[in-house]
């Protein structure tokens, strides 16, 4: 979504995803109060299983995380629409150069080096 907005748009869109969509998001799972809650406490008053009786397990955040970030890069997509200069007049796509192997071999030993120091601690 960040490639067809301009800096402020897109300023504006990380605010308002990690300020008010993501807090709901991660109170509706990890709160007792939450409706997709697991940690609720069952045959205490006012306390009752929301999710068919079962609740929502979520290892280390992965599940809200991804979801969130799923929902609002397909919502954001769909907004923007797709690339200007991607399709010709008759909806035929358009041949696009392709990218930099140096980067994209950069940005992928970045990553990997992220994930190896993240994932084993």
């Amino acid at each position: 979504v960040k490639e067809p907005l301009n800096f402020n748009a897109y300023l504006a869109y990380t605010i308002f995803v990690s300020g008010w969509i993501y807090p709901i998001v991660v109170h509706w799972v990890w709160s007792v109060n939450g409706w997709l809650s697991y940690f609720q406490y069952p045959g205490l008053p006012g306390k009752d299983w929301h999710l068919f009786g079962s609740g929502m397990i979520d290892y280390a955040g992965s599940a809200v995380i991804h979801m969130t970030g799923g929902f609002t890069g397909m919502m954001g997509a769909w907004l923007v629409g797709p690339r200007l200069g991607r399709f010709d007049s008759m909806g035929n796509p358009v041949d696009m150069p392709g990218h930099s192997v140096v980067l994209t071999v950069l940005g992928t030993m970045l990553l990997w080096f992220g994930w190896y120091g993240f994932n084993p601690g």
